[in-house]
This record gives structure tokens, sequence and C-alpha cells, in this order.
């Protein structure tokens, strides 16, 4: 017999080694094209699953849907930020793809790990004609961070800040059968914007403009309790939410895809919660929950959708802040006993001086914890170093480990009903002299936006107004779930019409801040308002008035009186012009007084006077007001506002009063 010669049989193995790949490949593809094919006709790519896990919200003109990030990178089509079709098709081929030479972490099926088990349950993926690969690196990772439950956690406004009203939002995974109280130890999901140590007003106008980054990370709790409660003074409310295991597992997944991806900071719009909120709409999509905020989203909106879902809260926890509990402290300690607390922390007495132990054994161990609490403050914030402190502190301790009365921070006669950390806030806030309305939740406050309409009269002439602001509160709107004396208002225009005549611009407000901060023996804050806009000046009751715009700041002390009382006094001054600038308005400066009286948690009074030199280029008038506001809480949502006072704007005194039904929305 003839024998075949070796390289006819090489060819012949090559050949079937070939045909047996292209055989594979065209399997391959004809599986891929099957399930593509089921996914079109089943219409994957329209549903709320695909588009959450694209992070996917309504284009503005509602002309379509726009993924939220911005890195092409976190696309598999060219086309996908926009074209949800285009990105399923691409990222079923995409599952295809040979086993990279870097590992499987590098695979599509790991890198899009969300979408993956997501259509492999909804298509039931073949694992015979597509093999699935193992992700050591995401379970290495899912496993440390070991989900069980989901807290959306809220930093409240702090004093003296009323910017910090807009608040910040994380998530915090915590451990299946974890402890009460080790939650410190828990993870927490972060957004932030990457600003590169810039803050100020470049940071605000970066902010608003979009100039920065965002990017997720996964950070210890007690890193940002210790920022926000020990530091920056916010109470912090701890929303428990009812997300299974599998659900919150789904949304880790959905985090995994987003590794180092960024998304482009906008203040009002893709800030730190409305991004978060998309992470937790991919844990149960069918809430829907980015297309609620169609044109901005303020962070307690959004902690507000997510609570408002029936059934999806499970509690709500007050974490008190250190500047609350100090002020719990003082609430039961005389003024000068709280002297006394603080000439212990600055080392003007001793912890074993005779005015400290000639005290009463109880009045005696809350001022020594008063001191101890208030030096510690001082070191978190930075204002005392360890080595200042930590001696201090150590006698104050000494001393009080000697005293046995039982401790002075403890709330005292709670109702029955309420959770235990919640009812020690709510001791905390009524202990500092706000009304028991005060510890509402943030969430359970009014909404940002306000729709008013109203009548007046301004001297003898009669008007009707309307008026429309953005965001987000003011001294007269229902004080429940913000802070006592803050307010911030962003966006506000009122029209206003006499008689006959065309609608007038009354008021246009850019930005106001006001905060009336109380001093007290422990804290002596500056109380400050700010404001940037437009108001109409008259000569008198009868004249239609000039716009004058003006950027306006002032400062002084506030006290409070008691009985939800504060008052201030402060000096300021404006630059202002107008049509007529600069003959008669160049500036103005005065002293200025505000009275905030809540009277009950659905009455609220606000009493102002002012007087104001007003510099020209060719005159020098003086113009004061004085006025009275009261604001009558209907409901959550719902308000009647009454004002009256005189003004005169450099020319002839008037009087003026209105009244407007206030809708939030």
């Amino acid at each position: 017999m003839r024998s075949v010669p070796a390289a006819c049989c090489w060819g012949l193995v090559l050949a079937a080694g070939l045909w047996a790949e292209r055989a594979d490949a065209a399997a391959d593809s004809a599986y891929r094209d099957q399930l593509i094919a089921e996914a079109e006709v089943r219409g994957l790519a329209a549903t709320r699953q695909w588009r959450a896990l694209l992070f996917s919200a309504p284009d503005l003109l509602g002309s379509g849907r726009t993924g939220i990030v911005d890195n092409p990178g976190f696309y598999l089509d060219e086309n996908g930020k926009t074209d949800l079709e285009a990105e399923l098709r691409a990222t079923i081929a995409a599952f295809f793809a040979p086993l990279p030479a870097d590992g499987a972490d590098a695979h599509p099926q790991c890198r899009k790990v969300a979408r993956y088990r997501w259509l492999k349950d909804t298509l039931g993926f073949d694992a015979s004609r597509l093999p699935e690969h193992r992700c050591p690196g995401f379970e290495a990772w899912i496993g440390e961070v070991n989900p069980g439950t989901l807290s959306l956690i809220f930093p409240a406004a702090y004093l003296n800040n009323p910017s910090s009203m807009f608040g910040h939002t994380l998530i915090r995974i915590d451990p299946p059968g974890q402890p009460k109280g080790a939650q410190l130890t828990s993870y927490t999901i972060h957004f932030a914007a990457d600003h590169q140590g810039e803050q100020g007003a470049v940071f605000a106008v970066k902010g608003l403009a979009g100039g920065y980054r965002g990017y997720f990370s996964l950070i210890p709790y007690y890193d940002k309790v210790s920022q926000y409660s020990d530091i920056e003074n916010r109470d912090i409310w701890e929303y428990e939410l009812t997300f299974t295991r599998d659900e919150i597992s789904r949304m880790l997944e959905l985090l995994w895809e987003l590794n180092e991806q960024p998304i482009d900071y906008y203040f009002f719009t893709t800030n730190c919660s409305y991004v978060l909120l998309a992470l937790i709409n991919g844990a149960r999509p069918e809430l829907q929950l980015l297309d609620r905020f169609p044109l901005y989203a303020v962070p307690v909106d959004t902690i507000r959708a997510v609570v408002d879902e029936p059934g999806l809260l499970r509690r709500a926890v007050f974490r008190p802040s250190a500047r609350t509990r100090i002020a719990h402290l003082q609430a039961g300690l005389s003024p000068a006993d709280q002297r006394l607390a603080l000439a212990l922390t600055t080392g003007e007495v001793d912890a074993d001086a005779p005015a400290i132990t000639a005290l009463r054994e109880a009045d005696r161990a809350a001022v020594l914890e008063l001191a101890a609490a208030y030096l510690l403050y001082l070191r978190n914030t930075g204002a005392m170093t360890r080595p200042e402190m930590a001696p201090r502190a150590l006698a104050l301790l000494r001393e009080r480990s000697r005293i046995a009365a039982p401790p002075a921070d403890q709330p005292a006669d709670q109702p029955a009903d309420q959770p235990a950390d919640q009812a020690a806030g709510q001791a905390a806030g009524q202990a500092a002299g706000a009304s028991d309305d005060s510890l509402v939740r943030p969430d359970e406050g009014h909404d940002p936006g306000r729709l008013a309409g109203g009548f007046g009269m301004t001297g003898k002439r009669t008007f009707a107004e309307v008026s429309v602001r953005a965001v987000y509160h003011d001294s007269l709107d229902p004080p429940a779930g913000f802070v006592d004396g803050a307010s911030i208002e962003l966006g506000s225009l009122t029209l206003r019409q006499y008689g006959s005549g065309y609608p007038l611009i009354e008021e246009l407000t850019v930005i106001a801040i006001q905060s009336l901060t109380p001093r007290d023996e422990i804290f002596r804050p500056l109380s400050w308002q700010t404001r940037i806009g437009l108001d109409r000046w008259r000569k008198d009751g009868d004249d239609t008035g000039e716009s004058v715009a003006s950027l306006a700041a002032a400062a002084g002390p506030a006290w409070r009186l008691g009985g939800g009382i504060i008052a201030s006094a402060q000096i300021g001054g404006a630059l202002l012009g107008s049509a007529r600038w600069p003959q008669e308005r160049i500036f103005d400066a005065g002293p200025s007084v505000d009275l905030i009286y809540r009277a009950t948690p659905d009455w609220t009074l606000h009493a102002s006077a002012g007087q104001r030199t007003v510099v020209g280029s060719d005159q020098v008038a003086l113009a004061f007001g004085a006025g009275l506001g009261q604001g009558f809480r209907l409901d959550r949502n719902l308000s009647l506002r009454l004002e009256a006072g005189v003004r005169n704007d450099g020319g002839k005194s008037y009087t003026e009063w209105s009244s407007a039904l206030d809708w939030y929305f």
C-alpha cells in the first residue's frame, strides 16, 4: 500500500480545524442574531429595566431619552448614549467575545455584569452556546461589601449656612445581621464633583455650568459621620428602605459597571442626589425615579421621591450632630453655669476649683459634661490641637467619674411610640429652644417650588399679584423641617397689576440668603444676609415706580429670646443700579433689625425695619421701611401670607399691604 505523505495529513488536520472554527463562529453568530432578534421582538430596549441599566433619563423636550453617564467608555455602541436599541444589540454581541488575555474581569460579561445578569435571566442564555465566564474581581468586591440592607442618608441643614439646606445624600449598605450601633463601619456609596480643591465663587460658577466631573466612591460611614456630624454640625437622617438583598445586589452590579465612569456634575440637575437616585432606580426600575425630575433636582426632593413610595420606608433614624448634643446639654444649665463650662475648656478654671465644687452634684456633673463635649467639638473642628485638648479633657472626665449623678445628656420623657434615636434628636432640638415642628424630618417639609396669587394695596391703589419661585424657603413659609432663622431663595419673580394697566415686574430675586443664628454663652456666630435682585422703588404711593437692581449684604448678631423668638440687628449696604444711575442711586447703607416669632407650628411672624442712606452722584436721600408679615400653614404644601408695612424709597412715605395664597410644588 502507498502511504499518504505527511504534508497531506497535516493539511487535512489544518483544514478540519479551520472548518470547525468557522462552524463554531457561524453557530455563535447564529445564536447571537437569534438573541438580538428575540430582544427586539420583546421590546427589551424600551423596558424600564433596560433604561435603568443605562442611567437613561427623559430629554427635556420629551423627544427621547439620553444616558446621564458622559464617558463614551460606558457605552458599547458609539450611539449608545441616545440609542437604547443600538446599545442593546451591541451589548448582546459583546457577550460572545473571546476571553481576553488579561483575564475574565476584562470581558464584557464582567465589565457589564448588571446588563449580563438581567439579559441572561430575561432571555434564558444557553450556556452551551454562550459560555459564562466567572468574574473573580466582582465576586471578591461584592463579598467584601456584603449587602444586607440599604439606607438613604441625608445630612440636614446646619446653622449659619443656609445653602446647606440643599443638602447631600449618601447610600449606606449594611451587612445582614449587623448589630445595632455597628453601622459606622458599613460602606457608603458617595457621588461628588472632583473640584480639585476649588471653593467659593469659582466652585459655585463651575458647579452651575457643569465645569466638574463627578465620580462614585465607596467609603466607610464613619468618615462621613465625622465630616457632617462632628465637624460641619449637621444632623443626619437615616432612611432605612425595604429593598431586598437581590435588589441591592442589582444596584451594586450597576455601581460596578460605573467604576471610574465620570458624569458631568451640575449643581441643580446631575448633582449627587440625582445620580444616586438613578442608582437606586437600578434596584427597582418600576419606580421610574429619574422621570420625576425633568428640570432640576433638589436633594431633599429626591429623598421625598423615595420615602413617599408606599411600603418603601422601613424606618427613619435621627443621628444628632455634635452641636445638637451640646445644645441639649446647655438647655439644662443656667447662663452662669454655661460660662463656667466655657472657662473649663479654656483652662481659666480647673475642674476641682471652688466655683465648680460648690455646685449641686447634678449641676456639677452637667457642667463637666458640657465642657468635655465642647472640648471634643473644638478638637474635631480643628479649633484646638489634640495635645492642647487631651489633658483638659482627661481632667474633666476624671472629676466627672467621681460624681454619682446620672449623665445629664439623656433624653427625658419621650413618647413611647417613637424610635429611641429619633426621640433623642427631638429632645436635643427642644433643648436648643426650637419649637417641636423643627424636628419634622426634612422630607416632610413643604416642596421647594412656590406659586402664589393674591391682592393688596399700595397707598390708595389696589393691585393683583402673582409670583413664582423655583426654590426653596423663606421666613414666612411653613417652618416644619427647616432650620430656624435660615432661608434661601433662588429664581423668584413677582408680577403686579394696578387697575387696567399692564403687569409690571415688582420684584425679581436671583438669590437671597438670610441666616439668623442665635448667639449663646458657648457659641458666638455672626448672622448675615445677602441678596442679588431687582426691586421697584417709588417716589410715593401713586408712583408707578422704577426698577432698581441691587447687590446687597449685611451682618450682625442674633439672639434667641425664648419662646421661639429670634431677634437680630445688622449693618449692611448695597450697590445699586437703575436707568438713572448714577445720578440718584449708586449705593446705600444703614442698620436693620429682624424679629422672627414662631408662635405655633402653623403660625409664623416676621417683623423687620431698616433705614438706609441712599447716595447718588447729585443727591443723598434717606429711605426706610418697616413691616410685619404673617404666614399661616394650611397644609403641608399650602399656606396663607399676610404682609403690611410702611415704606419710603427716598421720596414720600406710603403704606402697603398684601395677601397671597402660596402653593408649593
